[in-house]
């Protein structure tokens, strides 16, 4: 590989950021930060993938994770599609805070707003949401609203339900990619609580049959 075409080194990554030469999405993401940091998060998580075939190689999808203690799950999934797609996952849920939401969203991440989630996916991106947390019940799927998933509907996203395994002291994880469920066209009130539903059966699926 010739020189000009190696990857930059972290130290001229954070020397950009400083003088203020580099570029953002509309939504704040930095894809040579993100990069760097996912080159970092290969040296703390080593990720098992299973199902990542399933992950659409473009266009828009939404994957809905479980959560066990809620903090490596979306490093540690975002990692795993990069590593087996090549693409990036933007992760939803962000604090609204201004410091922290500032960082984060350079590294993909967005709020857990629904107009946020809806635009990212008809932008064609890769789209994470957490299922409510379960600290206590990790080999249980959380609520899943149906408001959550209407961004998909609005966007003809499909949805890949997601179960992690691994520990917060642990290094390595496994991470489990279930069947696309489609969305309907136009569902009612009663179509989208069906679809929340069955994305959350998905995800209770594979917690119950582990591989």
């Amino acid at each position: 590989m010739a020189a000009d075409d190696q990857a930059p080194s972290l130290g001229d990554t954070v020397r950009r950021r400083f003088s203020g030469d580099f570029d953002v999405d509309p939504w704040g993401f930095d894809p040579e930060l993100a990069e760097a940091a996912s080159q970092a998060s290969s040296v703390r998580w080593a990720v098992d993938v299973i199902g990542g075939a399933r992950i659409p190689k473009e266009g828009p999808v939404l994957l809905v994770v479980s959560r066990r203690f809620g903090v490596s799950e979306p490093a540690v999934v975002a990692n795993g599609v990069h590593q087996v797609s090549g693409r990036t996952v933007r992760v939803a849920g962000v604090p609204d805070l201004p410091v922290v939401s500032s960082v984060l969203r350079r590294l993909g991440a967005v709020l857990n707003n629904p107009g946020e989630i809806t635009g990212l996916l008809h932008h064609g991106e890769v789209v994470m949401l957490p299922l409510g947390w379960q600290p206590l019940h990790t080999s249980v799927a959380g609520s899943l609203s149906s408001d959550s998933v209407a961004p998909a509907i609005d966007a003809g996203a499909p949805i890949l339900p997601v179960a992690t395994f691994g520990s917060e002291v642990g290094r390595r994880w496994r991470v489990m990619i279930g069947e696309p469920i489609l969305p309907p066209k136009q569902p009612d009130k009663l179509g989208r609580v069906e679809l929340a539903e069955a994305v959350r059966a998905g995800v209770q699926h594979l917690l119950d049959n582990p591989r």
